[in-house]
């Protein structure tokens, strides 16, 4: 099974939760799609101060699948950093917000500077080989009031899927709930 912790897809300036911000769940699960390939389900939002976290779960029909995004990520993050071309843009796993003003994030941007007005969408951890894989992200900043759609694509897989959620005022009034711990220095 490959794992990717913290350090895998961004240096110390990526942007994350606030580690003194103890954040608030949101009551959220859905299934954003699946097809012969896959499922994919979203869940385990939690609001923060400045943002919010979720997971992305990928259960694959075969359990003898070889498939995993967190390779296709890893493939076009190496490109980046080498600034080398990207791997074909059909193995690449792609996955995108669209708020309900109509701005956007999506996971195959550049590396955001943390302190960057600059909106963002990282890949905190993950995990994956056989027939799962997880995906936690985080987005900052908080999402403007109305509908977030999630769309999910991925070329090779035959994975292009869009949910959309009235989400945006339900996080905003989580992160109000969202406890400060205290400094951590």
């Amino acid at each position: 099974m490959e794992s990717l912790g913290p350090a895998a897809f961004h240096g110390p300036l990526m942007q994350r939760p606030d580690p003194s911000d103890l954040g608030h769940p949101i009551p959220l699960s859905f299934v954003m799609g699946g097809n012969e390939v896959a499922v994919i389900g979203v869940t385990a939002f939690i609001a923060y101060r400045k943002g919010f976290a979720f997971a992305l779960t990928m259960l694959f029909a075969d359990p003898q699948n070889r498939l995993t995004p967190l390779q296709s990520m890893h493939r076009v993050k190496l490109a980046q950093i080498r600034g080398e071309d990207g791997p074909p843009s059909d193995e690449q796993f792609h996955i995108a917000l669209t708020f309900g003003d109509g701005s956007s994030v999506d996971s195959s941007g550049g590396l955001i500077l943390e302190g960057q007005a600059e909106a963002s969408l990282t890949l905190l951890d993950g995990s994956g080989g056989g027939v799962v894989s997880h995906l936690r992200w985080y987005v900052e900043p908080l999402p403007p009031p109305g509908q977030i759609s999630f769309s999910c694509e991925w070329p090779m897989a035959r994975i292009a899927f869009r949910h959309t959620v009235a989400l945006g005022t339900q996080i905003q009034e989580a992160a109000k709930e969202s406890k400060y711990l205290g400094s951590t220095t």
